[in-house]
């Protein structure tokens, strides 16, 4: 192959494929619009073991194992009330929870000379044969085209790609905050959104999604007592966020010698925790036929198409109906849906159904 692969994006899965690239020696370079890697503290990623495994086939060194933080327990609340709890029964861990700064560090580790900071695409010529990237003061020629810049994606919109988007009428906010919590997890599903507490080194690391239109700050520490974590409420950093949540659906993931990956393919209500997971698991996909798509074989992206498609389609039908249930709570519906999930926590071999199909990218 003596013409680059184009990578646009140097997040997490993009830098990811730029280094499953270099393991196999072929040539490649990404395009980022961003000066250099910005820096968010309080971002964490809750990550399967598909995806800790694969990270660490790529490089060895990121090696998560030693660094991250092991989930034994995820609770799942009904607003205040506990209604059921996930956990192997012959397993110590659901997911590992790790710092997206630190991830993104290491992925960028020997890439040094790929990444082409401040390279915002002005232009995409799809060819025969090749691909033109032009952006700002250079132009790219290259084999292939991947995809990797998030729900936003220019590439996506520059290309045309037929997309499907819907807003959910929330806001996501995140933090920190001090808590012994024991390597346990909590999601707590409300009228308002939803509330997420995952476990990370010695704190916990908040994801709250709410459609209130007040502090969202005052909410949280309301949200706090209420839920008997009161003296947590002493202990909370600065919210982060405040971005409207929207799901954007391309309905085919490649065009000629482009190719969508991760958040630029799908984007997710947070509420499940999977968008980079399945980013990750389309980058496991590419690697399974890794020649023929780099050659843009028809046959191989459809199998892409086909394959990513099913998997995004079944999670998004499970965030929506979780979705859907949990923000319409009332009367007869809340009674069925707490009758539900208490019927489900006597069951663990269905649980452990649901953690294995969580588990896979």
């Amino acid at each position: 192959m003596t013409q680059p692969v184009i990578i646009v994006g140097a997040g997490v899965v993009g830098s990811l494929l730029g280094k499953f690239l270099k393991q196999k020696k072929i040539p490649f370079v990404i395009l980022e619009e961003k000066n250099s890697f910005e820096l968010s503290p309080a971002r964490t990623v809750a990550l399967t073991k598909d995806s800790v495994s694969f990270l660490n086939s790529v490089d060895r060194r990121i090696n998560i194992n030693q660094w991250g933080t092991p989930v034994k327990k995820m609770q799942l609340y009904q607003d205040k009330d506990l209604n059921t709890s996930l956990n192997y029964v012959d397993q110590t861990k659901l997911t590992t929870i790790c710092s997206l700064d630190k991830l993104s560090s290491k992925l960028h580790e020997g890439l040094d000379g790929d990444i082409l900071w401040n390279s915002r695409i002005e232009e995409i010529e799809e060819c025969e044969d090749s691909i033109l990237v032009k952006a700002r003061d250079k132009n790219i020629k290259g084999s292939i085209l991947f995809a990797t810049d998030g729900s936003n994606s220019k590439v996506r919109v520059m290309s045309n790609f037929d997309t499907e988007e819907w807003f959910y009428g929330q806001r996501v906010y995140i933090t920190r905050i001090k808590y012994d919590h024991q390597n346990i997890a909590r999601q707590y599903f409300l009228k308002s959104g939803t509330l997420a507490f995952l476990p990370f080194d010695d704190c916990y690391s908040v994801i709250f999604c709410t459609n209130t239109n007040e502090d969202a700050r005052k909410e949280l520490i309301s949200l706090l007592h209420r839920f008997d974590l009161a003296k947590a409420s002493t202990k909370i950093e600065p919210l982060v966020g405040g971005i409207e949540l929207k799901h954007v659906r391309a309905k085919k993931l490649f065009s000629n010698r482009i190719v969508l990956c991760g958040d630029a393919s799908n984007s997710f209500h947070p509420m499940a925790g999977q968008s980079l997971n399945l980013g990750i698991g389309d980058i496991m996909q590419i690697s399974y036929d890794l020649k023929a798509i780099l050659n843009a074989d028809n046959n191989a992206l459809e199998k892409y198409n086909k394959t990513r498609n099913k998997k995004n389609l079944q999670m998004t039908w499970i965030i929506q109906s979780l979705f859907g249930a949990f923000s319409n709570m009332s009367g007869i519906s809340e009674l069925m849906l707490s009758s539900g999930m208490k019927f489900l926590d006597k069951f663990t071999n269905a649980k452990e159904t649901i953690i294995d199909f969580a588990n896979k990218n």
